[in-house]
């Protein structure tokens, strides 16, 4: 066995480059045993690759090198199960996190599929709707503060002379629970069972009212209630062009 390695030899034993191990020496966090100081020509002597290995560790277990360097300097049995224990719950934390944020997306893809799956965007049709829950968001002004506005498919409610806004979760029809998003019903809102008329706009939200008032001729003999929700299935998130945007309007029926 090799009593010393080579910059090259232990840098490819940790798939390092020589930059790396290089900065590693000038930060003082792995230092070689050996330099020339004429040529600067560094050697490792091979036990030293028991240091780097604890290096590597703990970049795995994503600490910044100003916290390995600490730790290094410092480590003993109790520190280091504390360190890790605490790295633990932190990498839980994070985790629970991002399952909450694929199962918002997951429930969006699986939204814009369905809806565009056999769309026709001129029909003008009634359906029948039990009751969904939506997570409330309310107006404009608290639209771009909240998570669930990104990840969720958003309806615009428009109700007389007000406007505001909720976030889908269409538990019916997606086959997943609002405990998947640790959503409790308690933070949930229904949008009522019934009978809506269902049309389409496509294009900008600007002009939206157009199509409430195509939709209202096209069926003149229902008797509407006040709540109209518009679904975004193609928006901003998906589609760059505004005038390629998909809103499906629910008008309420009494």
């Amino acid at each position: 066995m090799k009593e010393y390695m080579t910059v090259c030899e232990i840098g490819e034993l940790f798939g390092l480059s020589v930059q790396t191990l290089h900065y590693y020496d000038s930060i003082d966090l792995f230092k070689p045993a050996v330099r020339d100081e004429r040529t600067g020509y560094r050697k490792y002597k091979f036990d030293q690759v028991y240091q780097l290995a604890s290096i590597q560790y703990l970049k795995k277990l994503g600490y910044s090198l100003d916290q390995i360097k600490e730790y290094l300097c410092t480590r003993s049995i109790k520190g280091t199960l504390d360190i890790l224990k605490e790295r633990s719950r932190r990498l839980h934390e994070q985790w629970r996190a991002m399952i909450l944020i694929d199962n918002a997306i997951q429930r969006k893809i699986s939204f814009i599929e369905r809806k565009l799956f056999n769309l026709n965007t001129d029909s003008i049709e009634v359906k029948w709707f039990p009751e969904r829950r939506y997570i409330p968001i309310g107006p404009e002004e608290t639209l771009y503060i909240r998570d669930s506005f990104y990840f969720y498919p958003t309806i615009a409610f428009y109700e007389e002379n007000l406007k505001y806004f909720g976030a889908f979760i269409d538990a019916a029809t997606d086959g997943m629970s609002t405990e998947e998003d640790m959503v409790k019903p308690e933070e949930t809102e229904i949008l009522p069972a019934g009978q809506y008329l269902v049309g389409y706009h496509v294009g900008m939200y600007e002009d939206i009212s157009k199509t409430f008032d195509r939709m209202h001729l096209a069926r003149n003999g229902l008797r509407f209630g006040k709540l109209i929700a518009a679904f975004n299935i193609i928006d901003q998130f998906v589609e760059t062009d505004p005038k390629n945007y998909i809103t499906e309007i629910q008008m309420a029926i009494r």
